[in-house]
């Protein structure tokens, strides 16, 4: 038996999968010695139904289990696994493990699927015409899923059944896509058919009477008595009140400030007046007298109440309308309100009863069950077709899944793509090979920040494509930052090739390389050195020129430069001279400072020693640059892979240290095509001789005599300072 072979990948044994041999030995290795036990399906780039098929739970995520049964079910199925390794999409109906009735049966659907394309090799079977068949295959019935659109139905009362069904039940998706209905949909849509009719039976039969005692007047009696009750009992409830308290009349009533109010108001804050105002004047009695006044806002819907009700209801006592008379009144069309209480509201009644008591009793129905269930006699078929293209797909992508999950050999290697590489950003005239998509750059960068890897952020879009974008993250592993920075725009390449536009949205800094750490904090005093210069030149430069501009104005204004003369305040002596003199003396002083503080600093510079200067500059560039290659030596060993991963929700069981050789894997600058070579002389210097363009000509005499004099100064500079050290230094030297 072939051993289990652990290889050094990157410096880490993982389990060496080459073949269908070697994935077997996933279900002896313990999960603690995976690379990984948890991938996230959005992270890997390959087909997604094969991603499907791996993740029946639905739980978004790849666990151990879930590739051990996926390795179980396609050992079982073929015999031969040789094709696991060229990662073939291909399969041999020869390799099929007809040893079982499983085996079997998907044998003879790949060939039944071959003689329905007509194909000319009958011996092997591709993905692609595997997808073929089953998208045509779903675009008719029957297709196995037992859902049957309505287009599909070829009789044209059993095709407006299944439209009636569709829309009063609702359905579900076929396979095609199209809205469809099932043997649950039918049959609850005609036990709703059943339901009503016999709802409405129960008015036309003996109790009729009861139900309907006005006949078809009573629908509409019902609903005026039911849209005008609220109104007459708030009226009586007002009568109680005045029962109880006859000042309650008056605070019903408006006072004279309020109806004044009112006659001035807006059209439509009388019409809600009158509608908050009761039908009448409360009386104690609690009598609604139906030939008194009316408020107006009721008294057309009074009018067709009492002429249409009332005057039915009771014959004998129209001209008024008490509590109790309206109570009998409305006792009246009890049975009514609760028959209708009773209807069914599934939308069936929406139908006449004619068109239900068809489909009830018609062929429709029939026609369209026997349609359903020659559509689920084929579901063995479907299921068949449906195993070839999870076999095709598993003999594809499990081998190479299994070197992404349970060992991390592909991202090793140069000439493979690791399945959670999304490709290549091109940026600063690089190539940034490490890539992953980023769902939630806040989140991420929480996690990814413990990795201590510089990583670029980028927003990638597609110009043709407005709202299609997405993010990733790109770690820079060798070399130097460069002008990378926020706003900084690339390319970047898809696995597929397809070509995006890049631009830079955030970075996490850390070193990349040891000479990039060692210069880092010489960097950043020179760049804060140079921001606290400009901020100074910037500040005396506005200030100068806002003196000039105040100058200019006065010179064209005809005005006197000199200093307006102050009033002086009591008991203060007066100024001594002019403005003009009182400037010339303050810039005579400072100018005297200036000189003294030059001189001050001369003199002190004399009395150090060069050398002693020399090596405390150089003691101290040393010292720092040591303490920086140290801080970059201890980052850079401790650069980790896997926390990028796991910023992507993976479950990774070992550190992923980026080492020095590792990181050139990931970024690196392209070389030159073979062949090419390169020509040394400058363009721009020989086009500009020919056109004679340029007022200056750093010719080589040119650049000697400005050397020279720059090293006189030098030299005379040294000898004003420390010229008796350096000659003691000389003298002793020679006598030495």
């Amino acid at each position: 038996m072939k051993p289990m072979v652990f290889q050094n990948y990157g410096g880490i044994h993982q389990l060496r999968i080459e073949s269908a041999e070697d994935l077997a030995f996933i279900h002896q290795l313990h999960p603690a010695r995976w690379a990984a036990t948890t991938v996230q399906l959005e992270s890997l780039q390959c087909d997604p139904a094969f991603l499907e098929y791996l993740n029946q739970d639905g739980s978004g995520s790849i666990r151990v289990e879930h590739l051990r049964a996926a390795v179980t079910w396609i050992f079982h199925m073929v015999a031969n696994r040789d094709r696991m390794a060229a990662s073939s999409d291909i399969l041999r109906l020869a390799a099929l493990d007809s040893s079982h009735e499983e085996g079997r049966q998907l044998r003879d659907a790949a060939i039944h699927i071959l003689g329905q394309l007509k194909a000319k090799k009958l011996d092997e079977i591709s993905l692609e015409q595997v997808r073929i068949f089953r998208n045509t295959y779903g675009m008719t019935s029957p297709n196995g899923d037992g859902v049957l659109p309505p287009q599909h139905v070829s009789d044209p009362a059993a095709a407006q059944l299944a439209n009636d069904v569709l829309e009063r039940v609702g359905g579900t998706k076929d396979v095609s896509g199209q809205d469809g209905i099932n043997e649950g949909h039918l049959s609850q849509f005609l036990d709703g058919a059943r339901k009503y009719l016999a709802w409405k039976a129960l008015a036309e039969d003996d109790g009729a009477a009861g139900i309907l005692p006005w006949g078809d007047d009573t629908a509409a009696a019902v609903k005026l008595t039911s849209e005008f009750d609220a109104k007459i009992e708030q009226f009586f409830w007002q009568c109680d009140l005045v029962k109880l308290d006859a000042r309650t009349a008056e605070r019903i009533c408006l006072s004279e400030e309020e109806l004044q109010k009112l006659v001035d108001s807006d059209l439509q804050a009388m019409e809600r007046q009158l509608a908050q105002a009761p039908l009448q004047t409360p009386n104690a009695e609690g009598v609604l007298n139906l030939e008194g006044p009316v408020n107006p806002y009721y008294q057309d819907q009074m009018d067709e109440l009492q002429n249409r009700v009332l005057a039915r209801a009771q014959p004998d006592s129209h001209e008024t309308l008490t509590r109790i008379g309206w109570q009998q009144v409305k006792a009246i069309f009890k049975p009514y309100c609760a028959w209708q209480a009773e209807k069914p509201s599934d939308g069936v009644g929406e139908l006449s009863e004619t068109t239900l008591k068809e489909y009830l009793e018609g062929p429709a129905q029939k026609k369209l069950l026997q349609l359903l269930l020659e559509d689920l006699a084929v579901k063995d078929e479907v299921k068949q077709v449906t195993a070839l293209e999870k076999l095709t797909l598993y003999q594809r992508w499990l081998l190479e899944l299994a070197n992404n999950f349970v060992s991390f050999s592909a991202l090793y290697d140069p000439s493979r793509r690791a399945l959670f590489e999304l490709g290549n950003l091109i940026i600063d005239g690089r190539e940034l090979a490490f890539t992953m998509k980023v769902r939630n750059r806040a989140e991420h960068k929480k996690i990814a920040q413990a990795s201590k890897i510089f990583l670029v952020y980028a927003e990638i879009t597609v110009p043709q494509e407005q709202g299609r974008s997405f993010e990733i993250a790109a770690a820079l592993t060798g070399g130097g930052q460069g002008v990378i920075e926020i706003g900084k725009r690339g390319i970047f390449y898809d696995l597929q090739g397809k070509e995006w536009d890049a631009r830079v949205v955030d970075m996490v800094e850390n070193p990349i390389s040891l000479g990039e750490a060692i210069k880092s904090p010489f960097v950043k005093a020179k760049k804060l050195l140079s921001e606290k210069v400009e901020a100074f030149v910037g500040t005396r430069a506005g200030a100068l020129e806002k003196t000039a501009t105040e100058i200019a104005t006065k010179m064209e204004k005809g005005e006197s430069l000199q200093q307006p003369a102050q009033v002086p305040s009591a008991g203060a002596a007066p100024p001594s001279g002019s403005g003009m003199r009182d400037l010339m003396l303050v810039g005579g002083i400072a100018f005297a400072a200036v000189g003294s503080s030059l001189v001050y600093l001369l003199n002190t510079l004399s009395q150090i020693s060069p050398l002693k200067a020399g090596v405390t500059l150089v003691s101290l560039v040393l010292v720092v640059a040591l303490f920086s290659a140290l801080s970059g030596w201890s980052k850079l060993r401790r650069r980790d892979m896997s926390a990028l991963l796991e910023a992507c929700g993976w479950a990774v069981n070992f550190r992923m240290y980026m080492t020095r050789r590792l990181g050139y894997l990931f970024s690196r600058t392209p070389h030159l095509p073979e062949g090419a070579r390169k020509e040394r002389r400058d363009l721009v210097t020989l086009f500009v001789r020919e056109t004679g363009y340029g007022a200056f000509r750093w010719t080589r005499t040119r650049v000697g005599l400005v050397s020279l004099l720059a090293t006189l100064l030098t030299i005379a500079l040294l000898g004003t300072l420390w010229g008796n050290q350096i000659k003691a230094l000389v003298q002793t030297w020679m006598g030495g």
